[in-house]
């Protein structure tokens, strides 16, 4: 198998290096510092590597690399402020390790053990007007989206995940679903070996959520995964924020806030949703339709999508590099599920027969990327609807979990549409 070198460097590190200037390089994943390109101080390769006593592959100082990750962004680690497995973000001692008693805010990847999306809803917690039909302002098309997904106080088991990792009580299914060539055969995909390196590179690359370019699953015994046959660049939509310290640690949660420091101290730019949103941010992500929670109107915008990163204030001219975010997600995902992504094709030809006798009709991603409907480490929406729960797939294939996706029942639907043209927009009349 084809493993990347992980390097967690020492849970110190994280005070020391936050600050450096790549862009989504940090703590010790920083590809300046790592490559000798900076520095030629081994203390960071020392984090996670010993040359004679070593415990796992690659000279690893943990048995696997599973081990090695979770040393630090586990439920039981000392030095990430990420928790992956319970899907939280904390808050940072003064020692510069993780306080592991103040939650900061839930992370937007999910957790691969337990999450906290609340998607049972209830989705709309106040009157959002939305548009039914399209209708335009102007010249200018009203998005038709503006429900609300909530943070939930507590956990909850997940029931789907991209890997099983730790004590996940779900097993991940494995499956690149989609992967390859359009398949008259009835293929749904081929089974995969995923670890934490599959899709990050350890060391830094400089990459949006440091994501390898080219990610690197292993097909199991009799199963064929077609790799990506070109590498894939995900921009990171701002620098990292200026500072030391706390004050320089990124936010990784859907609470709004720049930096950690800020969700930690409950100081926002705008606290019109101060405990999060994993639909999309009312503020300050731009490209949608956005509501501040007390003005009678709402600011309607030409393009639509859950942009990655704050984008308000300061740097509010990083729309441009927001849209090609939401590009770049979509082609990232598609370097494996080959045969869910739509780009290049636009309007109405988003519904065409495609061939494929599976994925013969899918959802458009030109404007919408798959990280709208779903997260990356995993969800605890529950599927337990007579329609939403199973469903087979033309090749027998059985699709039980929820998917990553980020409403439960596959309610997602109800997020964007509103398919009986009711709902009325700002309180104006819908005409047809």
């Amino acid at each position: 198998m084809r493993r990347w070198t992980l390097l967690l460097a020492g849970a110190a590190l994280w005070l020391f290096l936050a600050a450096v200037p790549a862009l989504a390089d940090g703590g010790p994943h920083v590809a300046a510092n790592n490559s000798g390109t900076s520095t030629l101080t081994a203390d960071s390769c020392a984090g996670c590597h010993r040359a004679h006593t070593a415990q796992g592959p690659m000279l690893i100082n943990q048995p696997t690399e599973e081990a090695l990750c979770l040393s630090c962004h586990g439920a039981t680690g000392t030095g990430a402020t990420t928790n992956v497995e319970d899907g939280v973000q904390y808050g940072m001692a003064s020692s510069g390790l993780r306080d592991g008693t103040v939650v900061a805010g839930a992370l937007r990847a999910g957790g691969f053990v337990n999450a906290r999306i609340a998607a049972s809803g209830p989705l709309t917690r106040v009157p959002y007007p939305r548009d039914s039909d399209r209708n335009t302002t102007g010249v200018q098309v009203v998005a038709s989206f503006s429900e609300y997904v909530p943070v939930l106080a507590n956990g909850q088991a997940v029931t789907s995940a991209h890997m099983h990792v730790g004590t996940s009580g779900f097993t991940a299914q494995n499956k690149a679903w989609g992967n390859g060539a359009t398949s008259p055969t009835a293929n749904a995909g081929p089974t995969v070996t995923l670890e934490c390196a599959t899709c990050h590179n350890p060391h830094g690359n400089g990459q949006y959520r440091i994501l390898n370019t080219v990610p690197s699953p292993t097909a199991a015994t009799g199963s064929t995964f077609s790799a990506a046959s070109a590498a894939v660049q995900v921009p990171e939509v701002r620098t990292n924020p200026a500072g030391a310290g706390a004050a320089a640690i990124r936010n990784y949660t859907v609470k709004w806030g720049a930096t950690l420091a800020d969700v930690v101290a409950s100081t926002y730019p705008n606290a019109a949703s101060p405990d999060g949103d994993y639909w999309r941010l009312y503020q300050p992500y731009t490209g949608v339709p956005t509501w501040d929670g007390t003005s009678a109107t709402i600011t309607a915008a030409t393009g639509s999508g859950d942009i990655a990163e704050f984008t308000g204030g300061a740097n509010a001219g990083a729309l441009v590099a927001s849209s090609a975010w939401r590009s770049s997600i979509s082609s990232w995902c598609a370097t494996c599920h080959t045969r869910y992504h739509t780009a290049g094709v636009t309007g109405l030809a988003q519904t065409q027969d495609s061939g494929d006798a599976i994925f013969k009709y899918r959802h458009g991603t030109v404007n919408r990327e798959c990280t709208q409907c779903h997260v990356s480490h995993g969800s605890n929406a529950a599927m337990t609807g007579t329609y939403s729960a199973n469903y087979t797939y033309p090749d027998g294939t059985a699709s039980a979990s929820s998917r990553l996706l980020k409403v439960a029942n596959r309610g997602t639907c109800q997020a964007c549409h509103d398919p009986t043209g009711t709902i009325l927009w700002n309180a104006s009349p819908i005409t047809h």
